[in-house]
């Protein structure tokens, strides 16, 4: 009997802040980075393609340039693969990207086993990060891979909503309706009515007509 087809289930982030750059033989790279889940902040193991962390540097402005200049010196000598090229530690401060709606996955690979490894290890080591099976659970290490991104389309009301709405609600709705931009933009970048609505956070259909609504409300 075939494999059922994997299916990627998207996770849209916005605030993302690398700390170190892992670059090896593969035309991939590895990104150890913070960011924001489930409204905490989380380390990650951000994978892309050259073309994609060009598009992050793009979208990071100044601070991007200077890390592509500081990259292309340390790439342009003899390096060992995998080279760690320290954000963090070179420029005193993470390279920050936000004000983008950045898509991430889960890749196949993290349904691999995951026993066997000592709980005690405080790193992951960088074997792991290229092929091996990923140390502790998904818990711990949380790795993704960058599928696209592209600027946030922000809500922005033009007036307040009618006085019968309780200000609870207010800040609700508000939150909801952002949501919903959320999915339009993500629809306007390439993805299907599903994944945008996945991408969102409206893959139940009443929460999918709430944002729409809320979002009817503050215009």
């Amino acid at each position: 009997m075939d494999s059922q087809e994997y299916s990627p289930r998207y996770v849209q982030i916005n605030e993302l802040y690398i700390d170190t750059v892992v670059i090896d033989e593969t035309e991939f790279i590895t990104l150890w980075c913070f960011t924001v889940l489930d409204d905490e902040y989380k380390f990650v193991y951000l994978g892309c393609d050259f073309c994609q962390f060009n598009q992050i540097l793009i979208a990071a402005g100044e601070k991007g340039k200077d890390i592509a200049l500081h990259m292309a010196e340390v790439l342009d000598k003899p390096y060992e693969s995998p080279t760690l090229i320290p954000v963090k530690e070179k420029f005193d401060e993470y390279l920050e990207l936000t004000g983008h709606d950045i898509i991430v996955y889960e890749p196949l690979a993290l349904e691999d086993d995951l026993e066997g490894f000592d709980e005690n290890d405080e790193e992951l080591p960088l074997e792991q990060l290229f092929g091996g099976k990923p140390n502790k659970t998904r818990q711990k290490y949380l790795i993704y891979q960058l599928d696209r991104l592209y600027p946030s389309k922000v809500f922005e009301p033009e007036k307040q909503v009618s006085e019968d709405l309780t200000e609870c609600f207010e800040d609700d709705s508000l939150e909801l309706a952002q949501l919903y931009y959320d999915y339009l933009n993500a629809v306007e970048n390439g993805y299907s009515d599903c994944e945008a609505r996945q991408v969102a956070g409206l893959e139940r259909e009443l929460f999918f007509r709430m944002a729409r609504k809320a979002s009817d409300l503050w215009k």
